[in-house]
């Protein structure tokens, strides 16, 4: 069973826990990704890669033997999180909300950073991290769709094309873009009746493509752009989300630990920690799109 961010809220033991994935569900992205329980320190899955053959037979005949080809695939959890240092003269003077400040503070910059490892993480790089989208879907992938031989203008043809192969059976489909090419996503779209505007659970407007919500990604907790770096050439993903499909792994959800004041200087030290990760179950629940203009005219 696979569990959103806000979904967590109504679980939450303590009001500080709550204050954490409240924070941490702010986003877009984190509101409506699940999150799968597991016990121990990975997730192992086997992957359906082939059916068997089927077929008819007549009277005292046989059916052909055949088998359903299936790949042993796993993923592990990552240790994710940070120490909050306070001076104790600041709690003493200003009072407890100032630590809260500190402590809401560290939790935004883990969600943001969390949002830029989704797309960007790469275990070769830094091994204590998850391999994000990017890593996961490369040239030569099933997933992998070029939106034109070079960066160009969004075609809403190859847009259908990406949407068409990702497997949403028991899922839930969105698009991921940047700003920039939702807006030029929008211009292009808005002419025909493909998009549409609603509200969603927050009161803000939800932007849909073909019936598909819109989610965007702006920057990380460095303030560096997770899609746009460069406007003119950029990815847009489909995702499905689902317990069977693209799904976030965690074992106890985000703790957050009081360790007291150190020893060596007059600070209180908080510690938040999540043992979490990401876990493509359904090779066909993501799929990339590339080379794709925001900047140009439609």
């Amino acid at each position: 069973m696979a569990f959103t961010l806000l979904e967590a809220q109504k679980h939450a033991k303590t009001p500080q826990e709550l204050a954490v994935v409240t924070e941490l569900a702010a986003g877009q992205l984190m509101s409506v990704l699940p999150f799968r329980n597991i016990e121990g320190n990975g997730l192992f899955w086997k992957r359906e890669e082939s059916l068997p053959d089927v077929g008819f037979r007549n009277y005292n005949g046989s059916l052909a033997e055949s088998y359903a080809e299936v790949s042993q695939q796993s993923e592990s959890l990552k240790l994710f999180g940070g120490d909050i240092k306070v001076d104790r003269a600041i709690v003493d003077l200003e009072g407890a909300e100032a630590k809260a400040y500190q402590v809401q503070s560290r939790v935004r910059a883990m969600r943001m950073a969390w949002e830029s490892l989704f797309i960007n993480g790469d275990s070769n790089l830094a091994p204590s991290e998850f391999d994000g989208l990017a890593k996961r879907i490369t040239s030569g992938s099933s997933q992998y769709f070029e939106n034109a031989g070079s960066a160009a203008a969004l075609s809403l043809s190859k847009l259908d094309e990406l949407i068409d192969n990702v497997d949403a059976q028991g899922g839930q489909k969105y698009l991921i873009m940047s700003k920039s090419t939702r807006r030029h996503l929008s211009a292009h779209a808005r002419a025909n009746g493909q998009i549409e505007i609603t509200r969603n659970e927050f009161g803000y407007q939800q932007m849909a493509y073909s019936g598909v919500p819109v989610l965007e990604l702006d920057r990380d907790n460095k303030n560096v752009a997770i899609l746009d770096s460069n406007p003119a050439d950029q990815d847009v993903y489909c995702v499905s989300f689902g317990a069977d499909h693209l799904t976030g792994i965690q074992n106890g959800g985000v703790g957050v630990r009081e360790l007291g004041e150190s020893h060596d200087q007059p600070q209180l030290i908080t510690r938040v920690e999540w043992y979490c990760g990401l876990a493509l179950i359904n090779g066909r629940a993501a799929a990339r799109l590339t080379n794709v203009d925001a900047t140009a005219s439609v």
